[in-house]
C-alpha cells in the first residue's frame, strides 16, 4: 500500500475509534477521547527521519477546534539514540513554518521533490542539534494539515493546542522527565508563544521550562495595509506576501464563515475568486507562483467591497497577534533575521519590549539572515539550543 492511500486507511481506522470510543446511552453519545489522546502510530516518511534520531515516529493524537470538538491530528516524535535516561528524556515541541493549508501541506506528508519540501524540513538542523544533547523531539503538523477539516491558518489558539496536545501524546508513547520547551518557526513561533498564553491549560505532570519563537509573524495587519497599493506582481517578494494575505483571509474563515462570504462576494476581485480553489490544494510555494496568487498585483486583490474586507481581516489579525498575549511567567527567547521581509525585525523588536514590558525574562538573538534561513545551522541554531538546554535544566 502506498502511502497516499495508507493515510486514507489510517483516517477511517481513526474515525471509526473515535465513534468506538464513545459510548451510547440511554441519554445519547457520551464523550470520546479528551484532547491530547495518542490514537495510533506508524513509520515516519522518507522525508521526515533525521540524522540523529534512534526512533522516527508518525503520530495520530487528538486535538481540539475553536468550537470545542475533538478531532485528529497527526505529527512527528523523534527520540534520541540510546538508552533513555532513568527519570525519562526532556522534550521540545517544535512548531514549523507556513508551509500551506492543503493537506499535502503536512510536513508528514512530505515526498521526495515535494515543492514545499525545503519548509517542511526547514527545523531539521534545530531538531538534529536537540537530538544530539539528548532532547526528544515532538513536531504537530497543526489542526486540520494532514488530517479532515480545515487548518484556521495563524489562529494562536488553534496552534498552542495543537502543541500541548502533542505533548499530552508523546507522553503516552516515550518516557519523558516532565520538563519541555515550546519552540517553533514563524507560523510556529506564534504557536509556541501561544503556548504560553496564560490562560492556557496545560498537560498536568509536565513543566513548561522556557519559550523558544524564531522570527514569529507578528504586526501582520500592517503589513497587509502597506501591500494593499502596489500596482504590480514583484517576483518573488510579493507573490509570497499575496499567497500570505490569501492564507490569512481563508484560515479567518475557517472559524469564521462570514470572512469566507465576504471574500467571495466582492471582497476579492475576481481574478482572486477564481484563484480561491488553489488555496486548499496547493502549497506556499506554489500560491506564491506567477500561475497562482503570485503573479496577482497587491492592488488587484480586492473587489468592490474589499475595504471592508481589508477592515474585517485586519482587526482579527490585531487582536490574534501574539503582541496582545499575556505570557506565564517563563523565560522567552526570540530570534530575529535583520533582513527578513516576513517578520521585518523591527516589528520584532517592538514585541520583545512588549513582553519585556509584562516584566518577562527575553534573550533577543539578533542574525543577518532572512526569514527562513535564520532558522539553520549557520546561525541561530547553535545559540539556541545552547539555550534550550539551560531551560531544561534549571
Amino acid at each position: 500500500m502506498n502511502r497516499a492511500l495508507r493515510r486514507i486507511a489510517t483516517a477511517g481506522a481513526t474515525a471509526v475509534l473515535l465513534l468506538a470510543t464513545a459510548p451510547v446511552t440511554a441519554a445519547g453519545p457520551r464523550p470520546g477521547p479528551r484532547p491530547g489522546t495518542l490514537l495510533d502510530t506508524s513509520a515516519a516518511g522518507r522525508t521526515s527521519q533525521v540524522a540523529g534520531a534512534g526512533r522516527v515516529v508518525e503520530v495520530r493524537y487528538t486535538t481540539s477546534t475553536a468550537a470545542g470538538r475533538v478531532v485528529p491530528a497527526t505529527g512527528l516524535v523523534l527520540v534520541p539514540r540510546g538508552r533513555a535516561p532513568k527519570a525519562g528524556w526532556p522534550l521540545v515541541v517544535y512548531g514549523h513554518m507556513t508551509t500551506g493549508i492543503a493537506d499535502r501541506c503536512a510536513p508528514t506528508n512530505g515526498t521526495p521533490g515535494h515543492p514545499e519540501l525545503r519548509r517542511m524540513q526547514q527545523g531539521d538542523d534545530l531538531t538534529r542539534s536537540l537530538l544530539a544533547a539528548g532532547v526528544a523531539v515532538a513536531r504537530p503538523d497543526y489542526e486540520g494539515l494532514g488530517t479532515p477539516g480545515a487548518h484556521p491558518y495563524l489562529r494562536g489558539a488553534s496552534l498552542g493546542r495543537s502543541m500541548v496536545d502533542l505533548v499530552a501524546a508523546t507522553r503516552a508513547l516515550v518516557p519523558l522527565n516532565g520538563r519541555w520547551v515550546a519552540s517553533g518557526h514563524s507560523e510556529g513561533g506564534v504557536a509556541a508563544l501561544n503556548v504560553a498564553d496564560r490562560r492556557r491549560t496545560l498537560v498536568p505532570g509536565m513543566r513548561l521550562m522556557g519559550v523558544h519563537a524564531i522570527t514569529p509573524v507578528t504586526q501582520m495587519e500592517v503589513l497587509v495595509r502597506a501591500l494593499r497599493p502596489l500596482p504590480v506582481a514583484v517576483a518573488p517578494l510579493t507573490g509570497e506576501l499575496v499567497a500570505l494575505a490569501a492564507l490569512i483571509i481563508k484560515g479567518q474563515a475557517v472559524e469564521d464563515p462570514a470572512v469566507q462570504r465576504l471574500a467571495l462576494d466582492g471582497g476579492l476581485s475576481p481574478r482572486a475568486r477564481a484563484l480561491w480553489s488553489q488555496l486548499d490544494q496547493r502549497c506556499l510555494a506554489e500560491l506564491a507562483a506567477p500561475d497562482s496568487w503570485g503573479g496577482l498585483a497587491p492592488a488587484r486583490l480586492l473587489g468592490p467591497r474589499g475595504s471592508e474586507l481589508v477592515r474585517v481581516v485586519t482587526t482579527q489579525l490585531a487582536q490574534d497577534d501574539v503582541r496582545r498575549l499575556r505570557l506565564r511567567p517563563l523565560p522567552v527567547r526570540i530570534e530575529e533575521g535583520l533582513v527578513d521581509a516576513v517578520a521585518p525585525f523591527v516589528l520584532t523588536e517592538q514585541l520583545v519590549r512588549t513582553y519585556r514590558r509584562q516584566g518577562l525574562d527575553v534573550t533577543l538573538g539578533r542574525w543577518l539572515a532572512g526569514h527562513s534561513e535564520t532558522n539553520s545551522a549557520s546561525y541561530s541554531v547553535g545559540a539556541a539550543t545552547a539555550w534550550i538546554l539551560a531551560q531544561l535544566r534549571r
